[in-house]
């Protein structure tokens, strides 16, 4: 059985139906912690438009030190050793957006995934 390829998501960046589904899944997850995600539907600019929404919310957790949103980043499957990393290292400027991108490609990869097991089921 081969695996989807996960190590570069860019052959994935211009699959409308991935798009949409990362969007959605985005926002259900989001829901979880109270926080509204829109999408408009424009693929061509859906991480822009999913990232300008997620860094303010994920710099306003980090501000608060929200247990919720640390539970959300759990459910979410964030690599906790990237995420300590990301937190308490210097080498980024801007956790937040740093966070925001490892959410839109963890949740990326989860689609993915999950409809690479769902084409096989299908067969």
């Amino acid at each position: 059985m081969n695996l989807p390829e996960l190590k570069d998501l860019t052959i994935y960046h211009q699959k409308v139906e991935l798009i949409e589904e990362t969007a959605k899944q985005i926002q259900k997850d989001f829901s979880l912690v109270d926080q509204n995600i829109s999408f408009s539907g424009n693929t061509d600019t859906a991480y822009h438009e999913l990232n300008t929404q997620i860094v303010p919310i994920v710099d306003r957790f980090l501000e608060i030190n929200s247990s919720n949103f640390f539970a959300l980043l759990y459910a979410i499957d964030i690599d906790e050793v990237q995420l300590k990393r990301v937190l308490f290292s210097n080498e980024f400027e801007s956790p937040a957006a740093e966070i925001s991108r490892m959410i839109i490609e963890r949740e990326l990869k989860k689609v993915i995934i999950r409809n690479h097991f769902k084409t096989l089921s299908d067969n």
